[in-house]
């Protein structure tokens, strides 16, 4: 799937229902689209880069983490830059092409506070119980602030 299609297919808008763990939510364009393995930084009110996220490798799991679905993972590395940096974890979901969004199930080695200057690299859990993810996405709530999709890193290869 390219950049082009996915952001077309989280532009539109979709009926909102629930089906397990999975639902189809309202969707409004993704403000920063970047190939898995990028990372996005998130800037403080004066501009400045206050925390990073790096997102890398969706993929089916088997890892003992308790599920009624398929369990999906992807590894996430936060890095903090300034001061202390606080991860939200919470606002990472799984999404599939027809926009199902899985929620976050659990994440594991990261979720705490990461020091300044520091970094934390852990996964992130989400339980597939409809079409399989094929991005992972930062909501605010409102909408989908960052998507990483399949292609390749910018720069041409992997951190």
């Amino acid at each position: 799937m390219n950049v082009t299609k996915l952001a077309g297919a989280v532009a539109a808008t979709a009926i909102t229902f629930g089906i397990g763990a999975a639902t189809i939510a309202p969707a409004s364009a993704v403000d920063n689209i970047k190939p898995f393995g990028n990372q996005v930084r998130m800037l403080d009110s004066n501009g400045f880069p206050m925390i990073g996220y790096t997102v890398r490798d969706l993929s089916p799991s088997s890892d003992p983490v308790p599920h009624n679905g398929q369990l999906y993972e992807a590894t996430m590395t936060v890095d903090a830059f300034g001061g202390v940096a606080n991860p939200e974890i919470q606002r990472f979901n799984a999404r599939a092409e027809n926009r199902a969004m899985y929620r976050l199930l659990t994440a594991a080695g990261i979720g705490g506070p990461v020091q300044p200057g520091g970094s934390a690299t852990g996964k992130l859990y989400f339980e597939v119980v409809g079409e399989a993810p094929n991005s992972v996405v930062y909501n605010d709530g409102t909408r989908d602030v960052i998507a990483w999709v399949p292609g390749p890193p910018e720069g041409g290869t992997r951190p």
